[in-house]
């Protein structure tokens, strides 16, 4: 089984954004659901139910996502939210600022649909 690095972005009840790395997206979406201690942001009640807004597949090694996970989280709101709505675009926003191209897959809609699903 290949071995996939996934960032996110997290819509939490306060309508705040979260963004974050992950190896298992199922797990961590769940440890961001139940309040983990692993997850200072959205541990706060007010933070929580979060659901899933966005998520990217990117190719490893797994620095590469901390590269995009770092970037996102510079950008401010309205941008983060224009790449939930235009997930495509994420490759060709860092290569602009970053001047090189890391492979960006969005997740397809149903399957984070099924995610938040199956841990509900």
């Amino acid at each position: 089984m290949e071995k996939k690095a996934y960032v996110y972005i997290l819509r939490c009840a306060d309508q705040t954004l979260y963004t974050g790395y992950t190896t298992d997206l199922k797990r961590r979406l769940a440890e961001h659901q139940a309040g983990s201690r692993k997850c200072k942001y959205t541990m706060a009640r007010s933070r929580r139910p979060v659901e899933v807004a966005g998520a990217w597949s990117i190719e490893l090694p797994r620095g590469n996502a901390l590269k995009v996970e770092a970037f996102i989280k510079t950008l401010p709101k309205k941008k983060k939210l224009m790449l939930v709505e235009n997930a495509n675009q994420l490759s060709t926003c860092y290569a602009e600022k970053k001047e090189h191209l890391i492979q960006c897959k969005p997740v397809e809609r149903s399957e984070l649909n099924q995610i938040s699903d199956s841990i509900s």
